[in-house]
Formats: C-alpha cells, structure tokens, sequence
C-alpha cells in the first residue's frame, strides 16, 4: 500500500468503481468520470449515484481539474486512491517467511520473503476506496516518485502538489493547462517507527518511507 493516513479527514469519500484494467499503486490521484460501459456489479449501475443499468460511476487516474470561476461545475470530484498491493491493500494479507534474517521485509529487503496472499482488493471487488477530505496523507511509491519534471520526492516544503495523467503526485511541472492543485509538500518522513528498532538508531542511515502532504478541500 502506497498511501498512508498520517492524520486524515474522519472518513472517507466510500468506496467507489474502479475503471476497468485499471492497476492500483495506491496513493494516485483518482477522477469520478461516468462510463457507458463498464464491468462491475449490479450495487454500481443499479443503485447509487448516477445509476441507470446502463451507465455506471467509475473512479480512473488522471489530473486534478481546476475549478473554473466561470463554470464551477466543471469541477470533478476526487481524491487519493488507498488500494495498494501490500497490507490490508490486498484480501488476506502477506506472509513473512524465509532463510532466518531475509523475511523481515525491512529496508532494501522490502521484498525477500514476503508473500503476499489473496488478490489485491481491487481486483477481487472492483472497488477503490477513496479518501477527498483534508488533512496529512503519505505516499510512498510510484505516485510519488514516478512522475517526470518534478515528483513529489523531490517538493521541497509548501511547494504546491498537483497530479499528471497518471494521477501521480508533483509540481506543476508534471500538470497540464486546466489542472487543479491536489496538496502542499510536506518533504520525506523517515524512520517513523518508535517502536521496533529503526535503522539510524541501529547504526545505519535513516530511510525515506514516504513522501507527506496536505491534501486540500476540493
């Protein structure tokens, strides 16, 4: 799981459609858009919002829209995408075992020896729950580092955050024309553990776990 909830709104937006094909890193920038077509359950094109048989409200990766003072409704609804492929981001969890020393997961060893079990959530459900309130998020990952012309790894404080097609995190250099702001950077959070051993505390250097924002009302 990409996205973390340092100290978020109380809730969130719900739990949404995700667009078909649609692979989740968590901690992307997610757009509400309608679908004429599109596979999901009879709970998304029944019932709820903009529910008709036919169509269907699905949530896909993608820029922020900037709010037109002439046309305020040209505003789409969105958020943060909190549906990675670790921890309760997948349905039954992971397992941590190997050679004795290689399964902890920590560090450069994020990978060794831990299993991860089940389908990620999304896949077994076709949801994404998304989180639109303001408040202090982190995102680890792709969303955060992936983006060309200015990820978020490398905001310094109070640079204005934005998202890209993608729906990855950074500057406005990363934006197009008409794209809103998504936060404000808060820089790199390390070793944020005080209850297992971190690794400068263990004689080593500090390592980045992830990268904070504030997310902004819409």
């Amino acid at each position: 799981m990409a996205l973390k909830l340092l100290q978020p709104g109380l809730q969130p937006a719900g739990q949404f459609d995700l667009k078909d094909g649609t692979t989740l890193v968590g901690g992307e920038w997610l757009n509400a858009e309608l679908a004429s077509s599109e596979q999901s359950a009879s709970d998304v094109t029944s019932v709820g919002p903009l529910s008709s048989g036919t169509t269907a409200l699905r949530f896909a990766p993608g820029a922020k829209s900037a709010p037109a003072t002439a046309t305020p409704d040209t505003q789409v609804f969105g958020g943060l995408a909190d549906d990675g492929t670790s921890e309760y981001g997948t349905s039954f969890g992971t397992v941590i075992g190997t050679v004795a020393g290689k399964g902890t997961g920590f560090g450069t060893l994020s990978t060794t020896g831990v299993v991860v079990v089940g389908p990620q959530t999304s896949t077994g459900s076709g949801k994404v729950t998304l989180w639109h309130a303001p408040g202090l998020y982190g995102v680890s990952g792709a969303p955060a580092t992936g983006g060309t012309g200015g990820p978020l790894s490398g905001l310094a404080l109070n640079v204005q955050v934005y998202s890209n097609a993608a729906g990855y995190l950074g500057n406005d250099a990363m934006a197009g024309v008409g794209t809103g702001q998504v936060g404000i950077a808060l820089g790199a959070v390390r070793d944020p553990s005080l209850v297992s051993t971190t690794s400068s505390a263990a004689g080593g250097s500090a390592q980045t776990e992830f990268y904070a924002l504030y997310l902004k009302a819409l």
